[in-house]
């Protein structure tokens, strides 16, 4: 009865953090806030117009507002009548529910031409029935749905339920299977009405589409037509960090060196403490790098909760030597590292998150699935290994946090982040790391929202009893080559801020990778007062760690 009364009431604490509701975005087609009204961005979008129209990034028509937020695109019709359009090329793994799903957008018909009688908008989504990447009207189903619009100049919602869609094509399968396994979502195609001219002198039509977007159940809204629905007033976040400065076993040097850049030595702005600890530094060192227990137990000393990430691989390894991966980890080579480990942290004066095979829907690192046969059975099995050495050496104070990366790279069937679960009993926390501008080279412009609401949509929905956890994120800035005009660093902190409060109000903390240049939070001015206002100074993010303490000090 005893065990009973405590699992009841660990779910209803649990259920306090994380109760998703039926209705909730799902996936970000395009917010189009990486693209400029000079056009640059256009191609990284996948962005494209046919027929008689023309398509361009537009600042001017938006209301800023939630889901409106810095940009939308102008669609330009000429004056052919009968033919013309736009559309988002994509090729993703989309999982999409055809019975209780949503396809939404926002959109303002501008019009100086007049409709005629009967015209519809017609949107389109085509999927890969047979996985060749590539849209084959022989093999592949085209899903149509097409909606009157209202007949004024202000934006207006559409929201279009997925049993609405029919199949307008003889190609493919007939069935409605965009999903994680059996087919992506390769293009989303809107054709527009065409219109008669008012004989006032003007010669085409001028659209406006703004956060086009896939939601279980209705898109949830606020007040206005663009508003996100507000977080409850018992939510909240808070805020961690990790930056180079603590790398030589000197961790508090890591809030030392953030209290610096915001300017609030003090204040103690951060929560948790997060850093990594790889092998060694070359697969050749006599002696592992294993974690500090007295640096640990002086940030815990602090006020902070440890963060550990755990990297089972060497930094610079000799090329002669393979790194460590999922069969050596399961075959047992490094258990006597992983003991050890272990003992370190049992003898820590408090609790601590270890990281285990984070990112490993990616494709750079060696655990990675796509690096150990695209078999996501091996990260289950390899993250049990590593949790059941540190249970053998009675590690009761470690919480085990699992984290995939915000996109899966590849995007193939394989690497579908649910399938690499390595089970409740393994886990205490799920995380997910979200970025804009990591990488090799010059990436595309994402927002906050648009780069993680998918994993965090199959993460409240699938796992609504594990606390989730931001475990990395940042931001780079706007490089000298790109337009001036695009959104920068600082907007893009302003929505991060907004989506955490809405969309994304489950988040219990936000971890800021306080590195490289482009990433730290006073790369430029305008970014740290951004930061400054709307984090540090938003009553949604809540300083100390009395919050997290009832799930931190809950072990299954």
């Amino acid at each position: 009865m005893a065990l009973k009364l405590v699992a009841s009431l660990l779910l209803c604490m649990l259920s306090f953090f994380i109760s998703p509701a039926f209705a909730q975005l799902k996936y970000v087609i395009d917010d189009f806030e990486g693209i400029s009204p000079l056009g640059a961005g256009l191609d990284d979008a996948g962005l494209f117009a046919f027929g008689n129209a023309a398509v361009m990034a537009d600042q001017r028509s938006v209301t800023g507002q939630s889901y409106s937020g810095g940009t939308c695109i102008s669609i330009n019709q000429g004056p052919d009548p009968e033919f013309g359009g736009w559309g988002k090329g994509m090729g993703v793994y989309v999982e999409l529910d055809p019975v209780n799903d949503q396809m939404n957008f926002y959109v303002r018909n501008a019009v100086h031409g007049v409709w005629k009688k009967g015209d519809l908008l017609s949107v389109e989504l085509q999927d890969d029935d047979d996985a060749n990447g590539t849209y084959d009207q022989a093999q592949d189903d085209q899903w149509t749905a097409s909606v009157v619009l209202k007949d004024d100049a202000e934006w207006q919602l559409v929201s279009i339920p997925l049993q609405r869609f029919s199949d307008s094509n003889c190609g493919g399968d007939g069935v409605f299977n965009i999903n994680h396994k059996e087919g992506k979502l390769l293009c989303v195609l809107f054709h527009l009405p065409a219109f008669a001219h008012t004989g006032n002198g003007f010669s085409d039509a001028i659209w406006k589409f703004d956060f086009l977007c896939f939601s279980q159940g209705p898109l949830p809204t606020g007040l206005t037509v663009f508003d996100a629905p507000q977080a409850s007033v018992d939510a909240f976040c808070h805020l961690g960090a990790w930056s180079i400065a603590g790398n030589q076993e000197h961790l508090s040097n890591i809030p030392a060196a953030f209290d610096s850049a915001l300017g609030t030595k003090g204040q103690q702005p951060l929560s948790v403490i997060h850093f990594f600890q790889p092998f060694a530094l070359a697969a050749d060192e006599d002696e592992h790098w294993l974690p500090s227990t007295a640096e640990i137990n002086r940030l815990i000393a602090q006020g902070y909760l440890p963060m550990i990430t755990l990297e089972d691989h060497y930094v610079k390894p000799d090329k002669s030597t393979p790194q460590p991966n999922l069969y050596s980890i399961l075959e047992g080579h490094y258990d006597d590292f992983f003991k050890e480990w272990a003992h370190r942290i049992r003898e820590v004066d408090g609790v601590v998150l270890v990281r285990l095979l984070h990112e490993f829907n990616g494709d750079w690192y060696p655990w990675c699935t796509a690096n150990n046969d695209q078999n996501p059975q091996l990260v289950v099995r390899a993250y049990r290994h590593i949790h059941d050495v540190f249970k053998a050496a009675d590690a009761s104070n470690v919480r085990f946090v699992w984290c995939p990366n915000s996109m899966s790279k590849p995007q193939e069937d394989w690497n579908y982040i649910l399938d690499a679960y390595p089970g409740d009993d393994y886990v205490d926390f799920v995380g997910i790391d979200i970025y804009n501008g990591a990488g090799d080279g010059l990436q595309p412009w994402r927002s906050f929202r648009k780069e993680g609401i998918e994993n965090y949509f199959l993460l409240t929905q699938h796992l609504p009893l594990k606390p989730l956890i931001v475990c990395e994120t940042a931001s780079r800035e706007r490089t000298a080559a790109e337009a001036s005009d695009g959104q920068d660093k600082a907007a893009w902190i302003v929505q991060m801020s907004e989506a955490l409060r809405s969309d994304m109000a489950h988040v219990r903390l936000l971890t800021w990778f306080n590195e490289r240049p482009g990433f730290v939070i006073n790369s430029s001015a305008k970014t740290l007062d951004s930061f400054e206002h709307h984090v540090i100074m938003d009553p949604h993010f809540r300083k100390g760690t009395d919050l997290l303490l009832p799930i931190i000090n809950t072990k299954r």
